[in-house]
């Protein structure tokens, strides 16, 4: 049985059992409480590795907290390999506890199956993000708005999604303020526009994110970045766009030094530029970021920048290993058409499916044209 399909079958189970589960009483010792503060604060600093012992020393011992930090460990490969196995093993464990972050355990199980595949797994997802609703973790409600405005998992309903946002913008969550402005400004699903508040949003999440960026907050220098990169609710300012995505890769984000190699490399940028934009985009493919090694296999197989094709394997095989759906489709189709390995039907086909496997797009695209194409020789 796939991993993804016992996650989800546990999954709708445990979800479900929740309702009648009596609480266990966190175990109290304020020797190993004070050494997994340390390890929280020993990840701030990057030393992800020595965290994640201390963390897993814990929760093997029972210590809902800690199984809580291992979990988050596990699903992000903070200071270990990634094993979202392993992550929902421990939350499911920690989600039984009456301890402070429970209601975040459930929003982390949410999202964890937000990345899953399943039919059900969006719907067992919601379920996660109303309870950690119940549960006070107010984060929550910028999913549970996702999910009723676009209607994955659930009936779509663009009143609750409203309301969702409404809670999520009152708690001053700034992507939830973004989005929310957006739709009033556009005035979309029939409501009426109201271009004043949405503004008023937008600023209030733009002030929100500078002090957080220059505080040190690489996510919100990251977000800036892609603010004033995609222009939909400021003005478009790729050099401002450029001088936070500097920040954010300087801290460290792999996803900002992505982001910073593509403001670098878009336009009639100099040849210093395109050297350095490269530079930061192998500098986020050596940190893992499948986006990254995607671009470069790209660049690489159109010759772009002054690269050969020869290495355009190398990257896209790379970006299969990081699991990233476009690296899949990109060898699906050099392996359907011949060019640079020698053609191979069957290979193009297990890329492809791997891609739509991930719901990567352009893969599921591509894979029913492969299919067709061999029912069609058959």
């Amino acid at each position: 049985m796939g991993f993804f399909l016992a996650l989800l079958i546990v999954g709708m189970f445990f979800f479900f059992d929740q309702r009648n589960t009596v609480l266990k009483t966190a175990p109290v010792n304020h020797m190993a409480a004070e050494e997994v503060k340390q390890a929280k604060a020993l990840q701030k600093l990057g030393q992800l590795e020595n965290a994640f012992e201390v963390f897993e020393k814990y929760a093997l011992r029972g210590y809902p907290e800690a199984m809580f930090h291992t979990a988050k460990s596990y699903s992000r490969g903070w200071g270990v390999k990634p094993d979202l196995e392993r992550a929902r093993h421990f939350l499911r464990l920690a989600v039984q506890y009456d301890y402070s972050y429970r209601g975040q355990t459930a929003y982390e199980l949410g999202r964890l199956f937000q990345r899953s595949s399943g039919p059900d797994c969006n719907t067992i997802a919601v379920g996660w993000f109303t309870k950690a609703m119940e549960w006070d973790f107010t984060k929550a409600s910028l999913q549970l708005s996702k999910h009723y405005e676009l209607g994955i998992g659930v009936e779509q309903d663009i009143g609750k999604a409203i309301y969702f946002y409404e809670i999520a913008s009152r708690a001053g969550y700034e992507t939830a303020l973004l989005k929310y402005a957006y739709i009033l400004l556009k005035g979309r699903y029939g409501i009426r526009p109201d271009p004043e508040r949405a503004y008023a949003m937008v600023e209030r999440a733009v002030i929100s994110l500078r002090r957080k960026a220059e505080s040190g907050s690489r996510t919100s220098a990251k977000k800036l970045g892609r603010l004033y990169q995609k222009g939909q609710l400021v003005p478009v300012n790729l050099s401002v766009a450029r001088q936070w995505f500097l920040r954010t890769a300087m801290l460290g984000d792999r996803g900002g030094m992505h982001d910073l190699g593509h403001v670098m490399l878009a336009g009639d940028g100099s040849p210093e530029d395109h050297v350095e934009g490269l530079a930061w985009l192998e500098k986020a493919a050596e940190l893992g970021h499948g986006g990254a090694m995607t671009a470069l296999g790209r660049f690489h197989i159109k010759e772009k920048y002054g690269l050969t094709k020869s290495n355009a394997v190398y990257w896209f095989e790379k970006g299969v290993e990081a699991g990233h759906g476009g690296a899949m489709q990109e060898l699906a189709k050099i392996y359907d058409k011949g060019t640079l390995v020698e053609k191979d039907p069957e290979k193009a086909i297990r890329f492809a499916q791997m891609g739509s496997d991930v719901n990567h797009s352009g893969s599921k695209r591509l894979l029913k044209k492969l299919l067709k194409k061999t029912e069609t020789k058959s």
